[in-house]
């Protein structure tokens, strides 16, 4: 289904004007940035017409040579389709063109995930300002699935009581929510709950393991 892969213009790093086309590197990843390696990426024109197919290297990565304009792009894996979507390169002003291009392909195989750098003050349902990029990065995510419905499930480790646990952890999971409906994902959309400490995935004997039972997961739910 069209709009399921991310296709972000992450950076562009300069012009020159000196050449027609520039240097694209492709960077196909799932959400917490792991890269995805040999995965093939079919690069079409507007009309249709297949330009090139590359494919990822073992960091994720390919390049090659663009010019402005709009692209239909195909994640294929195993010769299946996986995602698609549009993704435009706006023509500069004047004489000026880009030197090089990044686009940022957000590839997520599994529907539930760990929402990882997602961190909250200590003891509280606030999160930490250093998280919005995370958060805004998801919103992208959710937006181009918005046929589709998730739950933001929030976990915690056992200190503490098991009430103070299921309301941090249900508060924390209600933040994350308001701050993607606030930046523009259908309230629809996505639900919330809190889980406490009943949902370990990790022991929560160890400062490891604790810290992995702290989190909060992407959940999507049945139709």
């Amino acid at each position: 289904m069209k709009k399921n892969i991310i296709l972000l213009l992450c950076l562009i790093t300069g012009f020159t004007f000196s050449q027609e086309d520039f240097t694209t590197e492709f960077f196909v990843s799932d959400f917490n940035e792991n890269p995805v390696s040999s995965s093939d990426i079919e690069i079409y024109t507007p009309d249709g017409n297949l330009l090139m197919t590359k494919t990822t290297n073992d960091v994720g990565i390919f390049d090659t040579r663009l010019v402005a304009g709009t692209y239909h792009i195909k994640l294929k894996q195993a010769d299946q389709v996986k995602k698609e979507a549009d993704v435009n390169i706006p023509e500069l002003d004047g004489n000026k063109i880009y030197n090089k291009v990044r686009i940022h392909v957000l590839y997520e195989a599994e529907d539930n995930f760990t929402i990882e750098n997602l961190n909250f003050e200590p003891g509280s349902a606030k999160i930490q300002e250093e998280s919005y990029e995370i958060l805004d990065k998801l919103a992208v995510y959710l937006s181009n699935r918005e046929d589709e419905k998730f739950e933001i499930a929030g976990h915690t480790d056992a200190d503490g009581s098991e009430d103070f646990n299921l309301n941090l952890s249900q508060e924390r999971a209600q933040n994350v929510r308001q701050y993607l409906v606030a930046v523009g994902v259908n309230p629809d959309q996505l639900s919330f709950k809190g889980y406490g400490e009943s949902k370990p995935i990790a022991d929560n004997d160890s400062e490891n393991g604790k810290a992995l039972n702290r989190r909060t997961e992407l959940v999507k739910l049945s139709e």
